[in-house]
């Protein structure tokens, strides 16, 4: 993984988790990046060890799951506003 940016906050964590699992590398100069990522791909080996450290810590279904939640989340409300309206209309009819 190559991480040529971040936002402010939570993606700044990112750059730490991709560093210290050793499955990649932060850079921002353009010329950098594509010395770097050209030596990895000349190196079978160092491109599988990367992978295996990436599948480690990698959570492929985590967007999935956030968006699940998220939307649980959301019909939860929904329904507790639904109720709230219900009985404050019954309550003041």
């Amino acid at each position: 993984v190559m991480v040529t940016s971040h936002l402010p906050g939570q993606e700044a964590g990112n750059v730490d988790i991709v560093l210290n699992g050793g499955f990649g590398d932060f850079c921002e100069d353009p010329e950098s990046i594509g010395l770097e990522v050209a030596c990895w791909l000349q190196d079978p080996q160092l491109l599988d060890v990367m992978s295996q450290k990436a599948m480690k810590v990698g959570h492929p279904h985590a967007a999935e799951e956030i968006v699940l939640d998220i939307g649980r989340t959301t019909h939860q409300w929904i329904e507790r506003n639904l109720s709230r309206n219900a009985e404050t209309n019954t309550a003041s009819e």
